[in-house]
C-alpha cells in the first residue's frame, strides 16, 4: 500500500484519475468474467430439447426448457408458445427479433465504459507527461544547475510514471473489451443457429 501512494506522488496529479478508471475497468472485467458465460445463454440439454421437438412432444421440451432459467431457455420457449398457438414462421421471428436484441444488450453490457477507459487512459497518461515535464522546466529556468538537474530527473521520471500508467490501465481494459466483445457476438450466433434448427424441425 505504501509502494501504491508513493507511485502515485511520483506520478503527479494525472495517476489518481487513472487509479480510478484502473479499478472501474477490474470491477467490469471480473463481472463481465462471471456473467457473460455462455452456459447463461444458451440452454442445457439441446439435444434431448430438439429431439422432443423433432418427435411433436412439446410439453416434454418445454418441461427441461423450464428446469434452467437462461435466457435461450426462455426464448426457445417462447417460439414453442407462440407455435403451439398457430402463429406462422415470420410472426415467431418478428417476435423473438427484440428478444434477441435485448440478449445482445446484456451480453455486451458495460463493454462501452471498457472501451471509453481504453480510449481515455492514454490520453490522461500524455496529459501526466506533458504537466510533468512543464513544471520540471519552468522549475528549471529558475534554479541553479545542480539543482535544476535534480529536478530534470525527478519530472521526467514523474512524466514517465504517468504516461506507463496511462497505458497499464488502457491496454489489459482493450484486451478484455475484445475478448468480451468477441465472446458476446459468438454467444448470440449459437443461439440464432440453435434457433433455425429448432425452427427446422417444427415444419
Amino acid at each position: 500500500m505504501e509502494n501504491l501512494f508513493s507511485l502515485l506522488e511520483k506520478g503527479g496529479f494525472a495517476m489518481y484519475p487513472l487509479l480510478v478508471l484502473s479499478v472501474v475497468s477490474w470491477a467490469i472485467i471480473v463481472e463481465r468474467a462471471l456473467n457473460s458465460r455462455r452456459s447463461f445463454y444458451i440452454p442445457r440439454n439441446l439435444d434431448q430439447i430438439k429431439s422432443l421437438i423433432a418427435s411433436k412432444d412439446m410439453d416434454g421440451a418445454i418441461k427441461i426448457l423450464t428446469l434452467h432459467n437462461t435466457e435461450g431457455n426462455k426464448v426457445i420457449s417462447k417460439v414453442l408458445d407462440y407455435y403451439s398457438k398457430g402463429h406462422t414462421r415470420e410472426e415467431i421471428l418478428k417476435e423473438i427479433d427484440m428478444d434477441l436484441s435485448l440478449i445482445l444488450s446484456k451480453l455486451e453490457k458495460n463493454l462501452p465504459i471498457l472501451s471509453t477507459v481504453a480510449s481515455i487512459s492514454p490520453l490522461l497518461g500524455l496529459f501526466g507527461t506533458i504537466t510533468g515535464l512543464i513544471k520540471v522546466f519552468s522549475a528549471f529556468a529558475l534554479t541553479e544547475l545542480e539543482q535544476g538537474m535534480l529536478l530534470l530527473s525527478k519530472g521526467i521520471s514523474e512524466a514517465l510514471i504517468a504516461a506507463a500508467t496511462g497505458l497499464a490501465v488502457a491496454i489489459p481494459a482493450l484486451f478484455a473489451y475484445w475478448v468480451f466483445k468477441v465472446l458476446a457476438i459468438n454467444t448470440l450466433n449459437k443461439l440464432e443457429e440453435e434457433l433455425v434448427e429448432i425452427m427446422r424441425l417444427l415444419k
